[in-house]
């Protein structure tokens, strides 16, 4: 048995419940990060249209934010419960399908952003001084929406399977490598607004191929297989019943 089986089979339920809120809490603080770095970068311009372009596409990304947790707290919740069952093929199932589905989404929303970009950038109240800042800020954004999402995703749905840690160090090398890269493409390169979109775009793509390390070659419960996800396309009312909860208080 390993550490991430013994915490859900043998520990008390205190020292569990514990060891998978702080992981919780320390992925919402992350998901602030982003949001704050972007803002206090792009504040450096002095540019008060830039600040207001980013904060009018906020919607947007919370969006994204809410299907992460459609399939990662969800996803989570229900790997949880197969691996108690001793359900082990269908654990990985669930987290292929949180993977695949993910992505899957994410390219939708990136289509649907590209196509309706000016309606919803007017939807979102933009106006003449802003909707070029915007309309920059979120192509990218959009660009990037399959990594925003599947790196959002597997911030929580490692926790199925207890590994804590790697959740944590996941979700830190993308909002590091945002805070890091801002700067130099907002204030050094003067790329402004479209800096802070590629900047979080990059942070995520940098997740996504830590969890894809750890999927290929640290996870002793998990797998990220395409035919695992069609295998398992039954549970995906159960990940969903159980994870849109998550979403509306997002919502």
């Amino acid at each position: 048995m390993n550490d991430n089986e013994q915490v859900f089979r043998d520990a008390p339920v205190s020292q569990a419940v514990l060891k998978m809120a702080i992981p919780t809490i320390v992925m919402s603080l992350v998901t602030v990060c982003y949001n704050l770095a972007d803002t206090f970068f792009v504040g450096q311009t002095n540019d008060a249209m830039q600040v207001a372009a980013v904060s009018l596409t906020n919607p947007v990304f919370v969006m994204f934010m809410a299907v992460a947790n459609l399939f990662g707290i969800g996803g989570s919740a229900l790997i949880s419960i197969l691996i108690g069952q001793n359900k082990k093929e269908e654990a990985k199932q669930v987290s292929s399908l949180c993977g695949f589905g993910s992505f899957m989404v994410g390219v939708i929303f990136a289509v649907i952003n590209f196509v309706f970009m000016d309606p919803l950038l007017n939807i979102l109240g933009s106006s003449v001084n802003t909707i070029e800042y915007a309309r920059n800020y979120l192509y990218y954004i959009a660009d990037g929406a399959p990594f925003i999402l599947f790196a959002n995703t597997f911030g929580h749905a490692l926790r199925g399977e207890g590994a804590a840690k790697s959740a944590i160090l996941g979700g830190m090398i993308g909002t590091i490598a945002n805070i890091v890269l801002d700067p130099i493409f907002i204030l050094v390169l003067n790329m402004g607004v479209a800096g802070a979109a590629i900047a979080t775009v990059l942070g995520n793509i940098l997740g996504c191929t830590y969890y894809l390390y750890y999927f290929k070659f640290k996870s002793p419960l998990l797998g990220l297989n395409l035919k695992l996800c069609i295998k398992g396309k039954n549970l995906l009312r159960r990940l969903v019943s159980i994870g849109v909860p998550s979403v509306l208080i997002l919502l």
